[in-house]
């Protein structure tokens, strides 16, 4: 374990003690030994504060959880987003959105960027959500991954596909489901890209409360249990807070609607290293 060597940098901010080819080295063994999966589990930021509970939601950003959510979009919609990662510049993720109805459905175009000059990833989709029925939606995207590793080292890429699933069960209660990576595809011959599969409910208390809930579980590792709360101080602000399990994550969250534009912030805080601030803002036209 070197959690205490973590531990221990990160409560020097920005590594100040590091050379800068050290601070760099020492960020790619983060990335490759504990972020591992980063661009499949990219998050907006009302998501992440919900203790990264997002398969039933209906916006822009349900690109990125569950495509199942654009069938229920009924207007063009763009968004952007921005996290730092345990407030390293190396570990930025950056995300661009869109969501655009046409007949018979709804296309999504999402594009997400995470890491630094030396080491990062890039995911690109494409994304087609239909309403089935009124309570039933299906969702898939097909994802270009994209691998960058220093300018001496081979670079890697391949394409995957992710579906889900999102289903009124009744006036309260709506169930989702989603997998990512499904067949199991290789950045390169020994390194297996990690398959997720997720399912959750969120149950609408009254006017103002709602609550949700995930269970997510990814190759070769054990599985995770997802808590959110939101609260709805009045129509254009939310409240809300989230819990995690494996690592232990706690987070919270507001949520503003102003006109045609949403803007959230999120924080969550890892267990061993630390904060992660996050911003999503999208406008529908």
């Amino acid at each position: 374990m070197i959690w205490p060597a973590i531990n221990t940098l990160s409560e020097y901010n920005n590594f100040i003690i590091l050379g800068p080819q050290m601070r760099s080295f020492f960020i790619f063994i983060l990335q490759i030994l504990f972020i591992q999966n980063s661009i499949a589990q990219s998050l907006d930021a009302k998501t992440n504060s919900l203790g990264s509970c997002g398969l039933t939601q209906t916006t822009v950003w349900s690109n990125l959880e569950n495509q199942a959510g654009l069938a229920s979009i009924n207007k063009f919609v763009f968004g952007i987003g921005s996290k730092k990662q345990f407030l390293l510049n190396e570990l930025n993720n950056h995300t661009v959105a869109c969501a655009i109805p046409i007949y018979g459905g709804v296309i999504g175009l999402n594009l997400n960027y995470f890491g630094f000059e030396l080491y990062n990833e890039t995911k690109i989709g494409l994304a087609f959500g239909k309403k089935l029925s009124p309570s039933f939606n299906i969702g898939v995207q097909l994802d270009y991954l994209g691998t960058y590793i220093n300018e001496n080292l081979n670079n890697l890429h391949n394409f995957t596909f992710e579906i889900g699933i999102q289903k009124q069960l009744n006036r309260e209660l709506v169930l989702g489901a989603h997998i990512f990576n499904p067949k199991t595809v290789k950045l390169k011959e020994e390194e297996n890209v990690p398959s997720l599969f997720k399912i959750g409910l969120r149950y609408n208390a009254n006017q103002k409360v709602s609550i949700f809930t995930e269970g997510q579980l990814e190759s070769n590792q054990n599985g995770s249990l997802h808590l959110g709360i939101e609260y709805k101080i009045i129509k254009e602000i939310a409240l809300r807070t989230g819990f995690s399990t494996n690592p232990t994550k706690n987070s919270f969250g507001v949520g503003y609607t102003l006109s045609k534009i949403e803007i959230d912030v999120s924080v969550n805080k890892h267990q061993d290293l630390g904060y992660s601030p996050q911003l999503s803002v999208s406008s529908g036209f």
